[in-house]
């Protein structure tokens, strides 16, 4: 209305009438039970992101006259972000996540969109076989996902389609002594892969400039690379959740001794990570701490997604 309504009894009065008016309401859950939506009943209700979201607040849209719903979601993505002491009790299983995972009821619908129209096919294997039961289409040809030109050492085999998911080894140990973790050396590394991928070896000019992305799982290492690469765009796993680039450096930060995995036990995040990239995915880390961690389960899918890998040696930069 372009006035306080707080202030504005005439504007208060106009907004309500337009909302009392119009079909279509769009807000978040918990604010559909404030201010001017206080008094308002929806027949049918669609909550994006779904999965994301604590049940109690999926609750707030579906208690006032709610006749129909539609959930939408993926649940082998990231959960609610909830302290601690609330995941003893499950409380960031969403209603998504609960509806979806009980028995088939009459009901209940559940449609699985098992097209995907983002990754090159062999980003997608990955994801596919290991949360969605090998069942996840991929709708984008081949050839329209081609990798950037440029004099990262991309292995040949990606003219056959295959080579999109790249491992590089580097065993520098993770800075010891504070609770978020950061890794010089994979900094460093990472820096000089960012450093190829942006240099083309194509004497054309390059038409449209390719996106890249740096993920990590670590504040202290986002803070480190941000000081190394002025360039490129550096996030948090969380952070970068539904969006995408045509590549994406994966800086995994854990080497150590005790082979600790820290948020890389998250298989929710993995996903996350290995499912931003349009044309291929690097992944810098120490073979040993992921595949041999201290979580079974979640080494044993890393050691998997290694597998799957192309081995690419690039040198350990030291300083």
């Amino acid at each position: 209305m372009g006035k306080d309504l707080k202030t504005s009894f005439e504007s208060r009065r106009k907004a309500q009438k337009r909302i009392t008016e119009c079909r279509l309401v769009f807000t978040t859950c918990i604010g559909a039970s404030l201010g001017l939506l206080r008094g308002e009943k929806f027949e049918i209700v669609l909550i994006d992101e779904a999965s994301q979201q604590i049940e109690a607040m999926s609750l707030v849209p579906l208690v006032k006259g709610c006749e129909r719903a539609v959930l939408v979601g993926d649940h082998v993505k990231l959960r609610a972000t909830i302290r601690n002491h609330a995941k003893l009790v499950n409380f960031d299983i969403s209603l998504f996540e609960r509806m979806y995972g009980e028995h088939d009821r009459p009901e209940v619908c559940k449609v699985m969109l098992d097209t995907q129209y983002r990754m090159h096919r062999d980003v997608c294997s990955f994801s596919s076989t290991e949360f969605h039961g090998g069942v996840l289409a991929t709708a984008v040809p081949d050839n329209s996902r081609p990798l950037p030109p440029s004099e990262f050492p991309w292995p040949a085999s990606t003219a056959n389609n295959g080579g999109r998911k790249v491992f590089i080894q580097c065993s520098n140990t993770e800075d010891l002594g504070r609770q978020s973790k950061s890794n010089r050396g994979q900094a460093n590394l990472c820096r000089d892969v960012c450093k190829l991928l942006s240099t083309s070896n194509d004497q054309k000019e390059r038409p449209v400039k390719p996106s890249i992305v740096v993920l990590t799982p670590y504040t202290r290492q986002i803070e480190l690379l941000r000081g190394m690469l002025l360039e490129v765009e550096i996030f948090s796993i969380d952070g970068f959740q539904g969006r995408e680039a045509d590549i994406v450096v994966f800086v995994t930060v854990r080497c150590n001794e005790h082979k600790e995995m820290g948020f890389l036990k998250d298989l929710r995040r993995l996903n996350v990570a290995m499912t931003r990239a349009k044309a291929g995915v690097i992944i810098i880390g120490d073979q040993s701490t992921l595949s041999g961690g201290d979580d079974e389960v979640s080494a044993a899918v890393w050691k998997r997604l290694i597998g799957s890998c192309t081995l690419v040696k690039l040198e350990d930069p030291m300083a």
